[in-house]
């Protein structure tokens, strides 16, 4: 690259210059939320805006077609941190409206995914619209919380007593999102983020706790989006959000991370087949989100960073 990493994310969207200023460069407000107010007049955030609806939806869909429906596209939103809008509003309408996350009396529990309750909580907590539904999709997450302190969308259908890390995950960042912006819920959410992030600890975030050896090869491939799948970089992007302190079993997972980005930039990571609204990449280009994200968990976590 013709520049140092920090100089080539402060090129890039107005998503990834205004979270570079904030989170690696401690810059105030006044010096990054010009630029996060830019992401509605131009790049990723005016796009996926643009694409709205008439409706309100996004995709024609509201959890499909993966992955331009409402649901991962104001998911998208959220991870970017584009300021609220009136078509984000139209759009958590439409996911409650047609009880896509909410009353959980209209959900046949066997059916209800417990990630769409995390990932759904972390969409209107982080917009701050639906205010009404928190109390209810806590309880939800409090009923469903399994012993060793995750939670399995599968343990709805099969009874499942060991926790998925894609699904803690999703709870998690939901919680985070509510604690950020709704602080009085603090008291309601320890009891459940507390021992959910000692399950993704004691799996040193991708390995099995029984026998070592790493759960999935996915979770060690930093691919973004995401969306509802777990790997280590969003893990560690969990944690140095909630200002966790290390833990010594973070170390392989940062030592991963560090190996995939030995030049300071880091790669998208393999895709899943899908239908997708546009490129958040350049071909053969390294991608900014994954090495914005990288670089703020190392600058969190790694000594020498």
């Amino acid at each position: 690259m013709e520049s140092s990493p920090l100089d080539w994310l402060l090129r890039q969207d107005p998503v990834v210059r205004f979270q570079t200023k904030r989170d690696l460069l401690d810059l105030g407000a006044e010096e990054w939320e010009p630029e996060r107010q830019q992401s509605l007049e131009e790049g990723w955030g005016s796009r996926l805006l643009a694409l709205q609806d008439a409706d309100g939806t996004w995709g024609g869909g509201l959890y499909s077609p993966k992955y331009i429906s409402t649901h991962y596209t104001l998911l998208l939103l959220r991870r970017f941190e584009v300021p609220v809008t009136q078509a984000i509003g139209r759009g958590c309408d439409q996911l409650i409206r047609i009880n896509h996350i909410g009353d959980p009396l209209s959900i046949d529990p066997k059916r209800r995914g417990l990630c769409i309750t995390g990932m759904g909580l972390g969409i209107l907590a982080h917009f701050r619209q639906h205010e009404e539904l928190f109390d209810t999709l806590l309880e939800i997450l409090r009923q469903h919380q399994l012993a060793d302190g995750g939670w399995n969308c599968r343990a709805l259908r099969t009874g499942s007593t060991h926790s998925s890390v894609h699904t803690t995950l999703s709870a998690l960042e939901g919680l985070q999102m509510l604690r950020e912006q709704f602080p009085q819920y603090r008291q309601q959410i320890d009891p459940l983020q507390q021992p959910a992030n000692e399950f993704l600890l004691v799996h040193s975030l991708f390995k099995s706790h029984r026998t070592g050896e790493v759960m999935h090869p996915q979770f060690t491939n930093i691919t973004f989006p995401p969306r509802w799948r777990y790997n280590i970089l969003s893990a560690l992007d969990y944690f140095q959000r909630t200002k966790h302190t290390y833990d010594d079993r973070m170390e392989e997972a940062l030592q991963i991370i560090k190996k995939q980005g030995k030049d300071g930039y880091w790669k998208k990571g393999p895709q899943v087949a899908s239908k997708i609204h546009f490129s958040l990449n350049q071909p053969r280009k390294p991608c900014p989100y994954n090495t914005l994200r990288a670089h703020r968990v190392l600058k969190s976590y790694d000594q020498d960073y």
